[in-house]
């Protein structure tokens, strides 16, 4: 005798079948188990090792050109963008306007927070709260932009953060992850092959 499950499973029969806590908690272990599976498609080692790749050398740039200027370029929300744009380049969250757009209008947010807004609890939700309202209503939603008003309002950065490193940083990420576009588009010609 077994005990019916969703999604065609069965669950074991047992003397305690009978017993309705029994079904609950082998049914949320079944339910633990499946959610545990991952929801995504595999991706193919050499497009993931490109991606990887690309996403790593983009980050080694922003720090190498921050070093070479003087003035930081770099920030971690970058490394988040690296994930979308080199591992779901073709997703709407990862196009040319979302990253610049996002990190900006988000930037935006957090220095006018700052300018007049004592850095509090409540500051920071508004902050980031905003900055999703304008980047949703704007249609260029970026996630990994939603941490930079917090990142402004924790450091005390001023106006001079929108230039350096918001746009600069984000405007050479973007031109990486074209040339990375690019060069990927030019290998799937040249081998007709999907990667």
């Amino acid at each position: 005798m077994s005990v019916p499950e969703s999604r065609g499973h069965t669950l074991p029969a047992s003397p305690r079948s009978e017993d309705p806590l029994w079904r609950v908690r082998v049914s949320l272990i079944w339910r633990i188990k499946k959610a545990a599976v991952p929801t995504q498609p595999a991706m193919p080692w050499p497009l993931l090792l490109a991606a990887s790749l690309g996403g790593a050398l983009t980050i080694a740039v922003l720090a190498l050109t921050g070093d070479a200027v003087g003035t930081p370029i770099l920030i971690a929300a970058f490394g988040s963008s690296c994930v979308l744009v080199f591992l779901l380049p073709d997703a709407p969250l990862s196009q040319p306007v979302n990253v610049v757009g996002g990190h900006m209008v988000s930037a935006l947010c957090g220095v006018l927070a700052h300018a007049f807004l004592p850095t509090e609890w409540w500051s920071l939700g508004l902050s980031v709260g905003v900055a999703m309202a304008t980047m949703a209503a704007l249609r260029i939603i970026h996630p990994p932009a939603g941490g930079t008003p917090i990142a402004i309002l924790l450091a005390h950065e001023s106006w001079g953060y929108l230039l350096t490193p918001i746009l600069a940083g984000s405007l050479i990420l973007t031109a990486c992850a074209i040339a990375y576009r690019v060069l990927l588009h030019r290998l799937r010609e040249r081998e007709g092959e999907q990667l």
